[in-house]
């Protein structure tokens, strides 16, 4: 099977066109290994589960227990239901009689805390749970879920055991929920917050070389050759944000006059189909551009990151007005829209700026509408 540039979820390795994971891997790695809890924050179409699959992997290799849980697809909408989800899939992962029963006894959530501790205790290694679109549940639940799950992790000891590490990946932050944990009349900052107890997952975006890399696959599969200067506009153009790369680069092997060369007769080198060339800067541009004119589920997520936050509007506001803003990561808001992916370090790290030019070409026609 021919492999693909993957634009639809995770990406598989021998089916997909992808990059060596495992530099990204190297510091969650060692804060889990330390029993530190991650939290890992980006818009839809980001390769977060993607990245949770590879570092489930390397933490199996490690001799650790892992329970990769799809928070999305728990069936019962309940508090309970999502206990028994992660129940579920850590029978399916380490079955019977491996495992003892969650048998719920009240209080439920402390039931299933002492449970999880129970099963670490009875695999004989750490266990980590790494819950993939955390916040996909109802609100109510997901605020249920981390306050038992956040005293477990804080009160964790000899007496009182829970699991080594948590780690949850959405489009949501636990700082959108804080407001919502604290106490009615409690105005501290962060009071209640997960955040307090797990340190954000890094999810880098693509060097340059990375996607010199996928290209190289892509020629080698295709026979279509990516020129430096396509190249170079490809880079200008998405800053290596992985779904933007993959998708202008699927774009113009399917559908922008690119394709797959067709099977040479036998004796003859490759052929391109009639019309078809190599991809262009103009190529490159007109696939860039037709994205803003679509409703692309990974840009509508980017905005989706800036709902409710004026402090983040108004900082994307100044950069979008040409503003240079001094890199502060005390700074709120800029601490957030890094973490999430939508702005990055300049190139001398003094400054900050919007990630990409299709990210600034989409935030610049969408955040007028809010005001």
């Amino acid at each position: 099977m021919a492999l693909r540039f993957n634009i639809t979820g995770p990406c598989v390795p021998g089916r997909d066109f992808m990059v060596d994971l495992s530099a990204r891997l190297r510091r969650p790695l060692q804060a889990i290994a330390r029993g530190e809890s991650l939290l890992l924050v980006r818009a839809r179409q980001s390769g977060k589960t993607t990245l949770l699959r590879e570092l489930a992997a390397a933490l199996r290799k490690q001799n650790l227990a892992v329970a990769l849980c799809a928070m999305q697809v728990a069936e019962d909408q309940t508090l309970t239901g999502l206990f028994r989800h992660i129940e579920a899939t850590l029978h399916k992962a380490y079955p019977l009689p491996a495992l003892p029963k969650w048998t719920p006894t009240e209080p439920q959530s402390l039931s299933f805390c002492a449970w999880l501790g129970e099963v670490q205790h009875k695999l004989g290694r750490p266990l980590v749970l790494l819950l993939d679109e955390y916040d996909a549940p109802p609100r109510k639940l997901v605020l249920s879920m981390l306050r038992s799950f956040r005293s477990a992790l804080a009160l964790a000891d000899d007496s009182r055991p829970f699991v080594h590490s948590l780690t949850l990946c959405g489009k949501t932050h636990v700082r959108d929920l804080r407001d919502e944990l604290r106490p009615s009349g409690d105005e501290s900052r962060g009071s209640g917050s997960l955040w307090n107890i797990a340190l954000p997952m890094p999810l880098s975006s693509l060097s340059r070389a990375e996607v010199d890399a996928l290209l190289d696959q892509y020629c080698a599969a295709s026979g279509v050759p990516w020129r430096r200067e396509a190249r170079e506009e490809l880079w200008q153009k998405t800053h290596g944000q992985p779904w933007l790369v993959c998708r202008i680069a699927y774009e113009l092997d399917e559908q922008l006059g690119c394709p797959r060369l067709d099977s040479p007769p036998a004796g003859e080198g490759p052929r391109a189909r009639d019309g078809a060339g190599p991809p262009s800067v103009a190529t490159v541009r007109a696939a860039a551009a037709q994205l803003l004119e679509e409703d692309c589920v990974h840009l509508l997520s980017v905005s989706d990151l800036l709902l409710g936050r004026r402090d983040a509007q108004e900082l994307v506001a100044r950069l979008l007005a040409g503003e240079e803003v001094a890199l502060c990561r005390a700074n709120e808001a800029q601490s957030y829209l890094l973490d999430t992916g939508v702005i990055l370090p300049s190139e001398s790290g003094r400054f900050i700026e919007l990630h990409n030019p299709i990210y600034e070409g989409y935030l610049g026609r969408w955040l007028p509408e809010q005001h």
